[in-house]
């Protein structure tokens, strides 16, 4: 329900007094910019008065109740600014910007990602659990987990939330309350927020079953006088037992939460009445060792139950909650449990974490390191709860949840990963370079080797040599080395691109030898590469020493290219009857051609020739978009050309892939050009992640028409495959 605000915080002029207003929360010693926090009140103030939630509270009061949550978790100033302008924010125009500009970048960086965290409704409300709505909740983890207190504020923000429903619809009270239930309590409980968690659950509880709260609330009622009665004669006789054993403690007793006892009596099939121990005396000493000391006092002085006792110090509870739990018959000869833990647990216990978590100016790095380990584990721990409630039948848990780990690099930043990648998979995700020079790995400060397989919250190290390089043993899936294609794939293009500089090394001590036999000096080798349809000196080596391109036909070129020569004027070209193996281009002798680069036409394409300005005729395609442009302009420069079939060349046509998935799929299309003797000159993919298409688009060096056609028939087979089509610029 909605809980009446003091008004003794409100100036005269009906706005809110920050300095009182902090003062009445009695919690804010610990806080190092009060300003902040001034600023936060008085921009929140002016831009929501007069407004108010969707559960009638005033936005400011709201506002302020969370930032009391978070200042009772000794939080800082920046997590109270942000609580702040958050409870006003969905009601205003104000932008992340202008909080940036009045309270700093952490401020709005808090805010923002608050807001992000919305998605979990969006989730929550579409009413069924699949891997898209999985991968989205995933998603937020890497920028929750960077910082915890975003995750504070908006369990803060729906606790207040909670406090102030009671008037709303009873329909969309229920939703809330269940959606409460169902993510909010479980995210508090992996964090170990017991204070949060059983106010949430409590709340929630009220709303989704109220016969039954009721029952128990007035069941706890009537048997208050009797409770406490029991409470004080056991508190006094521990007082007396724990003084003389000159041990310091405090003492306290408390009801259980109504949620808890209504799971107990369910659990074990009890009537209400029949459990005894729904109240609790809690002991609180200095040091753990004192816990088992004032354990031993509390048997010796009541019979206790083995069957009820737990030691949650020696063995902790999955969100890191720690206390001993015994149970003794009190001295109304009833079941009582008493709670015995140290003063730091009791933090733990109450705000989870957030005891704990480690900001840069307190702690080393490592310390913080840790506690952000911790945060994760338990995040994806309350991941699979949230997944369990209503988990897709057509998808296993492990599918969606099982395939991503996340781990750390020696400065603390997080790397998502596919489960079962390596520390090598981890080095070529940073790198190229690393993984090329990777020797070794450190997991938390011990060696393993490259196989090791990761998992979530290991902290990887990488060890390098100055000058590695990789093994081709690297690229065998059986071997271990590497999980991941992406890495595998870097490996294969670094011996790849080994093997085109021995080919070009190869080549060119080939070709020098020959020149040097014909006596030819100083040859312009790129022109001879583009005369070959090369593009550069070093593709036609490659060539030459792939057994692609024969020397003598360089040399043949070469040796004509130095001849005397006179050009005839040029003149449009007569029609050439086409033949089956059309090659090279048939015109006036000695004619200088070149084949365009925009439409990249190879034989068995209908052609046309431009007549350029000092640089002899490029061949077009008849259909290229550049020369019916130029055509439109300039009908006295073309020419009409056919290919010759007297000459064998090598042409590029660039072809462009679109596909389904990629896995597999690069080596499918590599596999099927060296089947066909096509050499695959360069390569580029991109993914969009709207439809987890992939696109490709790749140069390849081909003959003629006939072999183009049937290469792109052949990919256009492959299963993912959805079209292939050839470029033009």
């Amino acid at each position: 329900m909605v809980t009446l605000k003091q008004t003794f915080y409100y100036l005269p002029d009906n706005s809110i007094d920050p300095e009182l207003w902090l003062e009445k929360t009695g919690a804010c010693e610990h806080l190092k910019d009060r300003d902040l926090i001034h600023r936060a009140i008085h921009l929140a103030d002016a831009t929501c008065k007069g407004l108010t939630t969707f559960y009638g509270q005033p936005c400011i009061e709201q506002s302020l109740d969370m930032a009391e949550i978070l200042l009772e978790m000794k939080l800082d100033q920046d997590s109270v600014a942000a609580a702040i302008i958050t409870g006003t924010l969905q009601h205003t125009t104000l932008s992340i910007d202008a909080i940036g500009e009045k309270l700093g970048e952490t401020v709005a960086k808090l805010v923002s990602n608050v807001l992000k965290m919305n998605v979990l409704n969006n989730i929550y409300g579409s009413g069924s659990r699949n891997k898209t709505q999985l991968d989205r909740l995933r998603k937020i983890f890497l920028a929750m987990v960077s910082d915890i207190r975003v995750v504070l504020i908006k369990l803060a923000e729906r606790t207040c939330m909670m406090r102030g429903i009671k008037n709303i619809n009873p329909i969309e009270r229920k939703r809330i309350a269940e959606e409460t239930m169902d993510i909010y309590a479980p995210l508090a409980n992996r964090l170990g927020i017991g204070q949060l968690k059983w106010e949430l659950e409590d709340a929630a509880f009220h709303y989704i079953n109220p016969e039954t709260y009721k029952m128990i609330a007035q069941f706890l009622a009537e048997r208050r006088i009797d409770r406490e009665q029991r409470i004080h004669q056991t508190i006094q006789k521990l007082k007396e037992a724990l003084t003389k054993t000159h041990l310091s403690a405090k003492i306290s007793g408390r009801a259980k939460h109504i949620y808890s006892i209504y799971l107990k009596a369910l659990r074990k099939h009890l009537d209400y009445k029949d459990i005894y121990d729904y109240s609790a005396i809690r002991i609180l000493v200095p040091r753990i060792e004192d816990c088992y000391s004032a354990l031993s006092v509390a048997h010796s002085l009541f019979e206790h139950i083995p069957e009820e006792f737990d030691d949650y110090i020696s063995h902790p509870k999955s969100n890191g909650y720690r206390s001993i739990h015994t149970a003794v018959i009190g001295p109304d000869g009833k079941p009582l449990e008493i709670q015995i833990r140290t003063i730091d647990m009791h933090d733990e216990a109450e705000h989870g974490i957030a005891a704990h978590w480690v900001y840069k100016e307190h702690k080393t790095p490592q310390s913080g390191y840790e506690a952000k380990i911790t945060f994760l584990r338990q995040l994806l721990a309350w991941h699979k709860d949230i997944a369990k409630q209503d988990a897709s039948p057509d998808h296993s848990l492990d599918d969606i949840l099982e395939d991503t780990i996340y781990v750390f690099t020696p400065n603390g930043e997080i790397i998502d990963l596919p489960r079962g990648a390596t520390p090598l998979d981890f080095a070529y995700h940073i790198h190229s370079e690393l993984g090329h020079r990777c020797r070794g790995a450190k997991i938390k400060g011990s060696i393993v080797p490259l196989t090791w397989p990761l998992k979530t919250g290991d902290q990887v190290e990488v060890i390098t040599t100055p000058h590695g390089t990789p093994s081709r043993d690297w690229i065998n899936k059986d071997s271990g080395y590497l999980f991941t294609s992406r890495a595998r794939s870097k490996v294969a293009h670094w011996f790849k691109q080994q093997d085109i500089n021995q080919y070009i090394e190869a080549g060119k001590d080939s070709l020098e030898r020959e020149l040097a036999r014909a006596r030819i000096h100083h040859p312009n080798f790129e022109k001879i590469a583009a005369h070959f349809n090369y593009k550069n000196d070093e593709t036609l080596f490659a060539a030459i020493g792939h057994g692609n391109l024969r020397v003598s036909h360089v040399i043949h070129a070469l040796q004509t290219d130095t001849q005397p020569e006179t050009r005839p004027p040029v003149l449009p070209l007569k029609p050439v009857i086409e033949s089956q193996n059309k090659m090279e281009i048939a015109g006036i002798q000695d004619l200088l051609t070149r084949i365009a680069k925009c439409c990249k036409p190879v034989p068995g394409d209908s052609v046309i020739g431009y007549i350029t300005l000092g640089r002899g005729v490029s061949i077009h395609r008849q259909d290229c978009r550049n020369m019916a442009a130029n055509f439109s302009r300039e009908t006295n420069r073309t020419l009409d050309v056919a290919w010759d079939s007297k000459r064998l060349g090598n042409y590029y046509v660039d072809l462009q892939i679109r596909a389904s998935g990629q896995q597999e799929l690069f080596k499918e299309i590599t596999s099927l050009l060296s089947n066909a003797k096509i050499d695959l000159i360069n390569l580029n993919s991109t993914v969009s992640k709207k439809n987890n298409m992939i696109y490709i688009v790749m140069t390849i060096q081909i003959h003629d028409l006939i072999e183009l056609k049937k290469i792109i028939n052949q990919i256009s087979q492959l299963p993912k495959v959805i079209d292939v089509r050839r470029m033009s610029k």
